[in-house]
């Protein structure tokens, strides 16, 4: 008998999200609890139990990234899905 695993994976909202030890951009975690995994939670795609931290200091969950209106300029890589437009 085979057993498989579904691993569950939240993706956060903020799009300005890197990995605290590595930088590399972090858009999701994996979610032990959900999925019945025994290891500790990690940030996807590096894998590191850290903590996601925001690269862009105006980001909020209604207006998004409002650096260019507050702060008069970007001082920070745009966000994944701005990037492929």
């Amino acid at each position: 008998m085979t057993h498989t695993r579904v691993h569950v994976y939240i993706t956060f909202a903020n799009p300005h999200l890197v990995c605290d030890l590595c930088r590399k951009p972090a858009p999701r975690w994996h979610n032990n609890d959900k999925c019945g995994c025994t290891e500790e939670c990690w940030l996807d795609p590096c894998n590191h139990n850290a903590e996601a931290v925001s690269v862009c200091p105006s980001w909020n969950p209604v207006d998004g990234c409002i650096c260019l209106e507050v702060l008069g300029s970007v001082a920070h890589d745009p966000a994944p899905e701005t990037a492929q437009r």
